[in-house]
């Protein structure tokens, strides 16, 4: 089996199983399935972007503390200060800090400044899967019936 085949496969039943619980233990599966799988899969161009929230936190931190040199001090209390308010803002952050900065357009042009020198990096592009998939008779099944198959009998009268 491909690999597009099965990422199709993938997608289509993470739907129908988004809301299904396994019961705690150990369940063994031993099943053989034949399906049919229908429809496309769309892949998006990759793209590059600012990995704002792909930064590590902790590390950067101690980064900017080991950078900051004599003004180590004042740079722990701002970023604590800075921390604690953005904590207590909460989800109306951006709200909030809107009303607080007397000039936010100046205060973004600095943070867009830092994003525009982080390196980009390359996130791959959407892909939308708009597949069906069946389960068929078992392949077994089926080669038996071409073998074998069933015949009735015919009343000539009928026909």
């Amino acid at each position: 089996m491909d690999n597009l085949t099965k990422l199709a496969i993938s997608k289509a039943l993470e739907k129908d199983t988004k809301n299904f619980k396994a019961t705690p233990g150990v369940h063994d599966i031993d099943t053989t399935i034949t399906l049919r799988v229908k429809g496309t899969v769309k892949k998006g161009e990759d793209s590059d972007y600012t990995p704002t929230v792909d930064i590590p936190l902790l590390p950067t931190l101690a980064l900017v503390m080991e950078k900051a040199g004599f003004m180590r001090e004042l740079a722990k209390k701002l970023l604590v200060e800075a921390m604690t308010e953005a904590l207590e803002l909460s989800a109306k952050g951006e709200e909030l800090v809107a009303d607080r900065v007397k000039n936010i357009d100046e205060a973004m042009a600095h943070v867009r400044e830092v994003t525009k020198a982080l390196p980009k990096k390359t996130k791959s592009g959407a892909t939308s899967v708009k597949v069906t998939v069946e389960e068929v008779a078992p392949v077994e099944e089926v080669i038996d019936f071409v073998r074998f198959p069933v015949r009735f009998p015919v009343d000539a009268g009928v026909l």
